[in-house]
């Protein structure tokens, strides 16, 4: 049985390392829920319709599909969730380059 809260907490610490690489301790994303992601765009000031924020969201969305089996009776848990989340790990890289 695989261990799916850490597959999630490994992808999601995945991401992180990714979005705060550049970024001074003060202005790091601390965590996938929109919450978290809709504070960090007012930390750094940009808008929260901005692709990276809606490609944080989405791929926020995929992390928490790793260990929320709740929803499985209405919606497919893909079985490449983790290709999906490193496609989206490559489009947050292209996002987090334009801001610089």
């Amino acid at each position: 049985m695989k261990n799916s809260f850490l597959n999630k907490v490994t992808a999601e610490r995945k991401v992180l390392n990714v979005v705060n690489k550049d970024v001074p301790p003060s202005k790091q994303l601390t965590g996938l829920s929109k919450a978290a992601i809709h504070l960090w765009c007012q930390k750094i000031a940009c808008k929260e319709e901005s692709e990276l924020i809606l490609q944080l969201i989405e791929v926020g969305k995929l992390c928490q599909r790793l260990s929320d089996r709740s929803h499985e009776t209405f919606l497919p848990l893909e079985a490449d969730i983790s290709t999906q989340i490193e496609n989206s790990l490559e489009i947050l890289r292209f996002h987090l380059r334009t801001l610089k």
